[in-house]
């Protein structure tokens, strides 16, 4: 656990593929397809192309959600923000796992995704809403984790898998710069402040 908190407290910026799949209590399965780009302190950008086209973009400060279909962004500050997405500020080394968790242990009932694969459960503080527990599957070689799990209390469940994992080269800011397109809607508190800061 240590290693693991030790290894993503150095990483700088990390590129990698994924899976999303969402399930929820009398809902059907929801699977979503794109990559994700991640670079400290705090930014991400999630890159939707299946089965629509979205992007998910976090500067450090707001969160920025495009739907180009409806033409519209979703706009919220970081520190307002329950979105499933921003546990993953963990890769970026915030957050730490034994001040964050009030327990993390072995998972040896759970079935790796990836053979040989070691597993992970972290049980949130009270102070994460709406969380119960963080699954988190790593190759122990190179501690690289490769699959996530955030399971809610109301049951429903965001799975993502990681494939095509690359580190430390080098991201350039701009990636996490949203400007609003002209003419699309902006939904939310802040959207008097314009484009991103």
């Amino acid at each position: 656990m240590e290693s693991l908190q030790k290894k993503y407290s150095q990483v700088r910026d990390l590129k990698m593929d994924f899976i999303q799949n969402f399930s929820a209590p009398r809902r059907g399965l929801r699977s979503e397809t794109g990559t994700l780009y991640l670079r400290r302190p705090g930014k991400m950008r999630w890159e939707y192309t299946t089965p629509t086209d979205k992007l998910f973009i976090s500067d450090g400060k707001n969160v920025y959600f495009y739907l180009p279909d409806r033409r519209q962004v979703q706009k919220s500050r970081v520190k307002e923000t329950q979105d499933l997405r921003l546990p993953f500020l963990f890769l970026l080394g915030r957050g730490n796992l034994k001040k964050d968790f009030s327990k993390v242990e072995w998972a040896v009932d759970e079935r790796p995704f990836f053979q040989g694969n070691e597993i992970l459960l972290a049980y949130p503080k009270k102070s994460i809403d709406g969380l119960s527990k963080i699954l988190m599957e790593f190759e122990p070689q190179r501690l690289q984790l490769q699959r996530i799990i955030i399971y809610d209390v109301d049951g429903s469940k965001s799975e993502f898998v990681f494939t095509n994992i690359q580190e430390n080269t080098g991201l350039a800011e701009r990636l996490f710069a949203f400007q609003i397109p002209p003419g699309v809607d902006v939904v939310g508190a802040d959207h008097d402040l314009g484009g991103s800061n």
